[in-house]
Protein backbone atom coordinates (compact mmCIF):
# COMPACT_ATOMS: atom_id res chain seq x y z
CA UNK A 1 0.00 0.00 0.00
CA UNK A 2 1.21 3.53 -0.53
CA UNK A 3 2.08 5.79 1.88
CA UNK A 4 0.44 8.68 1.96
CA UNK A 5 1.98 12.18 4.24
CA UNK A 6 0.01 14.52 5.95
CA UNK A 7 1.85 17.93 6.58
CA UNK A 8 -1.10 19.83 8.18
CA UNK A 9 -0.41 23.81 8.89
CA UNK A 10 -3.49 25.34 10.67
CA UNK A 11 -4.51 28.58 8.47
CA UNK A 12 -6.25 31.95 9.96
CA UNK A 13 -7.96 33.68 7.79
CA UNK A 14 -10.04 37.32 7.83
CA UNK A 15 -12.29 37.68 5.29
CA UNK A 16 -13.82 34.35 3.70
CA UNK A 17 -16.10 31.72 5.60
CA UNK A 18 -13.48 28.89 3.94
CA UNK A 19 -10.24 30.50 4.77
CA UNK A 20 -10.95 31.14 8.70
CA UNK A 21 -10.36 28.23 10.07
CA UNK A 22 -8.79 24.83 7.56
CA UNK A 23 -5.88 23.08 7.05
CA UNK A 24 -3.06 22.07 4.17
CA UNK A 25 -2.96 18.56 3.64
CA UNK A 26 0.14 17.17 1.32
CA UNK A 27 -1.08 13.95 -0.74
CA UNK A 28 2.18 12.22 -2.18
CA UNK A 29 0.14 9.84 -4.15
CA UNK A 30 0.43 10.59 -7.73
CA UNK A 31 -3.25 11.42 -9.43
CA UNK A 32 -4.76 13.10 -12.35
CA UNK A 33 -6.77 16.18 -11.46
CA UNK A 34 -10.08 14.74 -11.44
CA UNK A 35 -9.19 11.93 -8.89
CA UNK A 36 -7.01 14.21 -7.05
CA UNK A 37 -10.49 16.81 -6.23
CA UNK A 38 -12.65 13.54 -5.53
CA UNK A 39 -10.11 12.33 -2.80
CA UNK A 40 -9.56 16.20 -1.33
CA UNK A 41 -13.56 16.10 -1.56
CA UNK A 42 -13.99 12.37 0.17
CA UNK A 43 -11.57 12.76 3.10
CA UNK A 44 -11.01 16.82 3.40
CA UNK A 45 -12.75 19.69 1.28
CA UNK A 46 -11.71 20.31 -1.66
CA UNK A 47 -8.05 21.05 -3.20
CA UNK A 48 -6.33 23.46 -2.41
CA UNK A 49 -7.19 27.04 -2.56
CA UNK A 50 -4.72 29.88 -2.71
CA UNK A 51 -6.43 33.70 -1.72
CA UNK A 52 -2.86 35.64 -1.70
CA UNK A 53 0.89 35.52 -1.30
CA UNK A 54 0.25 34.98 2.47
CA UNK A 55 -2.00 32.29 2.06
CA UNK A 56 0.16 30.77 -0.56
CA UNK A 57 3.20 30.97 1.83
CA UNK A 58 1.49 29.18 4.30
CA UNK A 59 0.56 26.38 2.11
CA UNK A 60 4.75 26.03 1.19
CA UNK A 61 4.85 26.25 4.37
CA UNK A 62 3.00 22.94 4.75
CA UNK A 63 4.59 21.24 2.02
CA UNK A 64 7.55 21.40 4.23
CA UNK A 65 10.75 19.53 2.19
CA UNK A 66 8.66 17.51 -0.38
CA UNK A 67 10.70 18.49 -4.26
CA UNK A 68 8.10 18.06 -6.90
CA UNK A 69 5.49 19.16 -8.85
CA UNK A 70 1.97 19.73 -6.85
CA UNK A 71 -1.44 19.89 -8.09
CA UNK A 72 -3.89 22.58 -6.47
CA UNK A 73 -7.65 23.31 -7.30
CA UNK A 74 -6.82 25.78 -10.22
CA UNK A 75 -8.59 24.65 -13.53
CA UNK A 76 -9.76 26.43 -16.58
CA UNK A 77 -12.92 27.25 -17.11
CA UNK A 78 -15.18 28.07 -20.16
CA UNK A 79 -16.11 32.02 -19.27
CA UNK A 80 -13.66 34.92 -19.04
CA UNK A 81 -13.78 37.38 -16.44
CA UNK A 82 -11.71 40.66 -15.18
CA UNK A 83 -10.22 40.35 -12.08
CA UNK A 84 -7.62 42.28 -9.87
CA UNK A 85 -4.10 40.78 -8.87
CA UNK A 86 -4.81 41.90 -5.64
CA UNK A 87 -6.88 39.32 -4.03
CA UNK A 88 -7.43 40.65 -0.60
CA UNK A 89 -11.61 41.07 -0.89
CA UNK A 90 -11.09 43.40 2.90
CA UNK A 91 -9.68 45.62 0.31
CA UNK A 92 -12.28 46.28 -1.47
CA UNK A 93 -16.19 47.61 -0.66
CA UNK A 94 -18.85 46.93 -1.84
CA UNK A 95 -18.99 47.36 -6.13
CA UNK A 96 -15.37 48.73 -5.90
CA UNK A 97 -14.13 45.32 -8.16
CA UNK A 98 -16.27 46.38 -10.30
CA UNK A 99 -15.34 49.53 -11.23
CA UNK A 100 -14.14 50.24 -14.69
CA UNK A 101 -12.80 53.55 -16.85
CA UNK A 102 -12.47 51.78 -20.48
CA UNK A 103 -11.58 54.15 -23.49
CA UNK A 104 -14.33 54.31 -26.48
CA UNK A 105 -14.28 50.97 -28.28
CA UNK A 106 -12.40 48.64 -25.58
CA UNK A 107 -11.81 46.12 -24.56
CA UNK A 108 -10.87 44.37 -27.22
CA UNK A 109 -7.82 42.07 -28.01
CA UNK A 110 -5.82 41.40 -25.03
CA UNK A 111 -5.89 40.13 -21.70
CA UNK A 112 -4.02 43.08 -19.49
CA UNK A 113 -5.27 46.20 -18.51
CA UNK A 114 -3.55 49.89 -19.36
CA UNK A 115 -4.17 53.13 -17.70
CA UNK A 116 -3.36 56.09 -20.43
CA UNK A 117 -2.08 59.50 -19.69
CA UNK A 118 -5.96 60.65 -19.68
CA UNK A 119 -6.77 57.86 -17.34
CA UNK A 120 -8.75 56.05 -19.78
CA UNK A 121 -8.12 52.30 -19.53
CA UNK A 122 -6.95 49.91 -23.19
CA UNK A 123 -6.50 46.37 -22.78
CA UNK A 124 -3.25 44.95 -24.63
CA UNK A 125 -1.46 41.34 -25.19
CA UNK A 126 0.43 40.68 -21.76
CA UNK A 127 3.66 39.84 -23.31
CA UNK A 128 3.90 43.35 -24.21
CA UNK A 129 6.42 45.74 -22.35
CA UNK A 130 5.57 48.86 -20.46
CA UNK A 131 5.96 50.99 -17.26
CA UNK A 132 3.87 49.99 -14.78
CA UNK A 133 2.56 51.58 -11.14
CA UNK A 134 2.32 49.26 -7.74
CA UNK A 135 0.24 49.60 -4.46
CA UNK A 136 1.88 50.12 -1.11
CA UNK A 137 -0.19 48.93 1.40
CA UNK A 138 2.88 48.66 4.30
CA UNK A 139 2.48 50.92 7.44
CA UNK A 140 5.69 51.72 6.98
CA UNK A 141 5.85 53.67 3.95
CA UNK A 142 3.92 57.12 3.09
CA UNK A 143 3.73 56.00 -0.78
CA UNK A 144 0.28 54.36 -1.81
CA UNK A 145 0.86 54.37 -5.35
CA UNK A 146 4.56 53.44 -6.79
CA UNK A 147 5.52 54.59 -10.28
CA UNK A 148 8.37 51.99 -11.53
CA UNK A 149 9.51 53.76 -14.81
CA UNK A 150 11.10 50.40 -16.10
CA UNK A 151 9.40 48.21 -19.26
CA UNK A 152 8.09 44.95 -18.09
CA UNK A 153 5.11 42.48 -19.46
CA UNK A 154 2.64 42.65 -17.13
CA UNK A 155 3.47 39.55 -15.68
CA UNK A 156 6.84 40.47 -14.65
CA UNK A 157 5.26 43.92 -13.63
CA UNK A 158 2.99 41.70 -10.92
CA UNK A 159 5.63 40.03 -9.25
CA UNK A 160 7.82 42.93 -9.08
CA UNK A 161 5.19 45.00 -7.08
CA UNK A 162 4.52 41.75 -5.03
CA UNK A 163 8.23 41.47 -4.71
CA UNK A 164 9.26 45.00 -3.45
CA UNK A 165 5.23 46.61 -2.85
CA UNK A 166 2.37 44.65 -2.03
CA UNK A 167 0.98 44.24 -5.62
CA UNK A 168 0.23 45.55 -9.25
CA UNK A 169 -2.42 48.50 -8.55
CA UNK A 170 -6.00 48.16 -8.33
CA UNK A 171 -8.57 50.69 -9.11
CA UNK A 172 -11.48 50.84 -6.96
CA UNK A 173 -13.18 54.79 -8.04
CA UNK A 174 -13.06 57.93 -9.84
CA UNK A 175 -10.89 59.40 -7.13
CA UNK A 176 -8.05 56.56 -6.57
CA UNK A 177 -8.15 56.85 -11.24
CA UNK A 178 -7.78 60.28 -11.10
CA UNK A 179 -5.03 60.23 -8.82
CA UNK A 180 -2.89 57.54 -10.52
CA UNK A 181 -3.51 59.30 -14.02
CA UNK A 182 -1.62 62.71 -12.13
CA UNK A 183 1.15 60.56 -11.87
CA UNK A 184 1.96 59.02 -15.06
CA UNK A 185 3.32 60.69 -18.19
CA UNK A 186 3.14 57.21 -20.38
CA UNK A 187 0.63 54.28 -20.60
CA UNK A 188 1.49 52.04 -17.54
CA UNK A 189 -0.19 48.51 -16.42
CA UNK A 190 -2.20 48.59 -13.51
CA UNK A 191 -3.47 45.41 -12.06
CA UNK A 192 -6.55 44.25 -13.72
CA UNK A 193 -6.02 40.89 -16.39
CA UNK A 194 -8.73 38.91 -18.08
CA UNK A 195 -8.95 34.98 -17.81
CA UNK A 196 -11.05 31.63 -17.50
CA UNK A 197 -9.33 30.27 -15.05
CA UNK A 198 -11.69 28.34 -11.64
CA UNK A 199 -11.21 27.21 -8.26
CA UNK A 200 -12.59 23.92 -7.78
CA UNK A 201 -14.67 25.06 -4.77
CA UNK A 202 -16.09 27.97 -6.83
CA UNK A 203 -14.18 30.31 -4.49
CA UNK A 204 -13.81 33.82 -6.77
CA UNK A 205 -10.43 34.30 -5.32
CA UNK A 206 -8.83 36.04 -8.26
CA UNK A 207 -5.18 35.12 -6.70
CA UNK A 208 -2.99 33.70 -9.36
CA UNK A 209 1.05 33.31 -9.34
CA UNK A 210 1.78 32.06 -12.56
CA UNK A 211 5.51 31.29 -14.03
CA UNK A 212 6.68 34.22 -16.11
CA UNK A 213 6.02 33.56 -19.69
CA UNK A 214 5.43 29.76 -19.25
CA UNK A 215 1.29 29.92 -19.08
CA UNK A 216 0.74 28.08 -22.64
CA UNK A 217 -2.08 28.27 -24.45
CA UNK A 218 -2.18 24.30 -25.31
CA UNK A 219 -5.56 23.57 -25.18
CA UNK A 220 -4.79 20.85 -23.27
CA UNK A 221 -3.09 22.35 -20.38
CA UNK A 222 -5.91 22.99 -18.17
CA UNK A 223 -4.95 22.57 -14.74
CA UNK A 224 -2.40 24.38 -12.43
CA UNK A 225 0.70 23.14 -10.66
CA UNK A 226 2.67 24.80 -7.90
CA UNK A 227 6.52 24.73 -7.35
CA UNK A 228 8.02 23.81 -4.16
CA UNK A 229 11.70 24.15 -5.42
CA UNK A 230 13.80 26.17 -3.44
CA UNK A 231 15.26 28.29 -6.44
CA UNK A 232 13.99 31.12 -8.84
CA UNK A 233 10.40 29.44 -9.62
CA UNK A 234 9.80 28.85 -5.98
CA UNK A 235 5.71 28.76 -5.55
CA UNK A 236 5.03 29.97 -9.42
CA UNK A 237 2.71 28.32 -10.95
CA UNK A 238 2.49 26.12 -14.33
CA UNK A 239 -0.42 25.02 -16.35
CA UNK A 240 -0.20 21.59 -17.26
CA UNK A 241 -2.82 18.71 -18.68
CA UNK A 242 -5.53 17.60 -16.13
CA UNK A 243 -5.07 13.60 -16.85
CA UNK A 244 -1.41 13.75 -15.79
CA UNK A 245 -0.48 12.44 -12.23
CA UNK A 246 1.53 14.50 -9.54
CA UNK A 247 0.86 15.23 -5.69
CA UNK A 248 -1.47 17.23 -4.92
CA UNK A 249 -2.55 19.47 -1.79
CA UNK A 250 -5.88 19.09 -0.01
CA UNK A 251 -7.27 21.71 2.21
CA UNK A 252 -10.31 21.37 5.12
CA UNK A 253 -10.35 19.80 8.69
CA UNK A 254 -8.60 16.46 9.83
CA UNK A 255 -10.81 14.07 9.63
CA UNK A 256 -10.58 11.97 13.70
CA UNK A 257 -9.40 9.04 11.70
CA UNK A 258 -7.27 9.21 8.35
CA UNK A 259 -8.63 6.49 6.12
CA UNK A 260 -6.10 3.62 5.79
CA UNK A 261 -2.81 4.84 6.50
CA UNK A 262 -0.01 2.62 7.93
CA UNK A 263 2.22 5.57 8.06
CA UNK A 264 0.96 8.88 8.71
CA UNK A 265 3.09 12.23 9.53
CA UNK A 266 1.45 15.25 10.93
CA UNK A 267 2.49 18.62 11.87
CA UNK A 268 0.87 21.71 13.23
Amino acid sequence: METLLYLTLLISGFYTPSSCLHQYHLITNDMTWTDAQSYCRAHYTDLATVDDMEDLNRLMTSVGSYNSWLRIGLKKGDSMKWNWSLADRRFYSEGETEFRNWDTGTPQNGNCALMSTSGLWNNASCDDQHHFICYDGKQDTNLTYVLIQENKAWIDAQSYCRQYHTDLVSVRNQTENTEIEKKISLPVWIGLFLDSWRWSDQSDSSFRNWQSRWLTTDQTCNCTLVSPFTASDYTKWINQPCDSIYAFICYGKLPYSPPDLPNTMMTE
